[in-house]
């Protein structure tokens, strides 16, 4: 068991602590596992946490952590996004320049999301309309749906990323 596997557990009850330990940043979600640990008074291990938070009075001391330390978590997870829009910034960067240099493998991210795509809805049609699914076809699907996945993150996720780091700066508004 690591920490993103207990951010879930987390989250449920403290969605910020929960976003900070499961977030893309390892630092980040390391502090936060220490933070929750030293709190509840156990090894900073994810096993040790895990164990204790199985009482339920565990859990109504991790609310009261994520209200005493919020604006620490909301800086944290405000780190954790900046990070998210810096990588698919730094791709998107990276593809201009290359279309900048007269680079002939600038078209080849555009190929190839339009095969990702493609091969995402080509299969899942063949797995609905299939009356006896097969495990590896199931397994095809799921690889070509985390792709599709990334396809539209790396298309649309700056705008989402751009939202969501200027949501949380705000302390949750949206301004609408």
């Amino acid at each position: 068991m690591d920490w993103k596997e207990l951010a879930t557990s987390v989250a449920k009850v403290a969605p910020v602590l929960g976003a900070a330990l499961g977030g893309p940043v390892g630092a980040i979600a390391g502090a936060a596992g220490t933070l929750i640990s030293s709190f509840l008074g156990v090894d900073p291990e994810p096993q040790a946490v895990a164990a204790a938070l199985e009482n339920p009075q565990m859990l109504l001391k991790l609310k009261e952590l994520e209200v005493e330390q919020q604006a620490q978590l909301l800086g944290w997870q405000r780190a954790q996004l900046e990070a998210e829009l810096q990588n698919v910034q730094g791709a998107r960067a990276r593809e201009v320049a290359l279309a900048k240099a007269g680079h002939g493998g600038a078209w080849i991210t555009g190929m190839v999301s339009l095969v990702v795509i493609c091969g995402f809805f080509w299969m899942l049609s063949e797995v609905v309309a299939a009356p006896d699914v097969s495990e590896p076809a199931l397994l095809l699907l799921g690889s070509l749906g985390t792709a599709f996945g990334a396809v539209v993150n790396y298309y649309l996720g700056s705008s989402l990323g751009s939202y969501r780091k200027d949501t949380a700066g705000n302390g949750g508004s949206s301004g609408m």
